[in-house]
């Protein structure tokens, strides 16, 4: 059955007022626009007098919101108002001609207007050209995607005998609500293939892979782009498992930079290469001990997020332990300078009236 699918590269041609294009090629409301209003390319049936059989599409918004849908079928192409000269396409893409003068040209065309509908019957629409344009009126949140039209509109009027095949009938119009439930699973069916896909599928099903894959990424304590690549990643970082070089990738994924990982056991070997004397703290650890040095403060929840991955992908007997390093000095009021103390950051200061600019060494 011949379809219409308004996807994203559609949508990147057609002329937008008030709304975000997405990535995955849906109509985010913005709230800093006064209005918003979309007028798309013509769909061509290719032939005059082409028939036109249904439009759906998918739409959240909030309760308080109105989206008005207008749609007019024509053989005419071009046009010619004021001083333009030109098509009816060229003519609703341009911006300098209002929203309101464009949606004024549809209706001298005889466009029809469907409120508050997400699933709209065109049977009484023909013509080589299909027009569509969306309004959306009030203040909340929405998206719309999943734009579609096709030219039959129903799956089961050829099977019956010729005399009940009246165009926009009774009948036909009763048969084209089992059509748009048939027409609904097919698309279902159709974008299977987007729940298989690591970049598209739901944030769900992600969990679900990862546990495939032997990691618990149950209680959503991930952001959606963070939990993707660790299950983008998952088979290497298997391979991996109960490696140093696991950890340090784990690290940068969760934590968007790298960290320093020290194991224990190979400091100590270190020490009596190098005789060399451990760092406070460093002392009590064991040769299964691993510190994970990360720069800046942690939240206790991301703390906690950090440590729930790296066990599932530590050495069985290794003890994880995270040190937080702050990138400045932080004196408070119960500090007091004394022989070498050194203010961290460049900055200029006055003394007994007198300027002193750069790095303080007090002494």
């Amino acid at each position: 059955m011949p379809k219409y699918t308004i996807r994203k590269n559609r949508l990147k041609s057609a002329f937008i007022e008030g709304f975000t294009l997405t990535e995955k090629g849906s109509l985010v409301y913005d709230k800093d626009s006064m209005f918003h209003w979309v007028f798309l390319k013509a769909l061509d049936g290719a032939a005059d007098d082409s028939e036109w059989g249904r439009l759906f599409l998918n739409i959240t918004r909030s309760d308080d919101m109105v989206l008005s849908v207008y749609v007019v079928a024509t053989n005419i192409m071009d046009m010619t108002t004021g001083d333009y000269e030109g098509t009816v396409d060229d003519y609703l893409l341009r911006d300098d001609v209002e929203s309101a003068t464009k949606l004024s040209l549809l209706k001298m065309m005889g466009a029809k207007r469907f409120v508050e509908s997400d699933d709209m019957l065109l049977y009484d629409m023909s013509g080589r050209y299909l027009f569509l344009a969306f309004e959306l009126l009030g203040e909340g949140e929405a998206e719309i995607s999943d734009i579609v039209v096709d030219d039959v509109g129903d799956n089961f009027m050829a099977a019956f005998p010729e005399i009940y095949q009246s165009r926009n009938s009774f009948f036909h119009r009763y048969l084209s609500v089992f059509s748009s439930i048939y027409n609904d699973f097919q698309t279902k069916i159709d974008r299977f293939y987007e729940i298989l896909d690591l970049d598209t599928c739901p944030k769900e099903m992600l969990i679900q892979y990862g546990g495939w894959m032997g990691i618990d990424l149950r209680g959503g304590f991930l952001p959606e782009d963070t939990l993707r690549q660790l299950v983008k990643e998952a088979y290497e970082l298997n391979k991996m498992k109960g490696t140093k070089k696991a950890i340090e990738r784990i690290l940068e994924i969760i934590l968007g930079e790298k960290a320093i990982v020290v194991e224990h056991s190979m400091l100590r070997t270190l020490q009596k290469e190098e005789r060399a004397e451990l760092l406070p703290g460093f002392e009590t650890k064991g040769v299964y001990d691993v510190t994970v040095l990360v720069k800046g403060r942690l939240t206790e929840e991301l703390e906690s997020r950090l440590t729930f991955i790296l066990n599932q992908f530590k050495p069985v007997r290794a003890r994880i332990s995270i040190a937080q390093m702050d990138e400045n000095v932080i004196i408070d009021s119960k500090t007091y300078l004394d022989i070498n103390a050194k203010i961290p950051e460049e900055q200029g200061v006055e003394l007994d009236e007198t300027s002193l600019g750069g790095v303080i060494t007090l002494q």
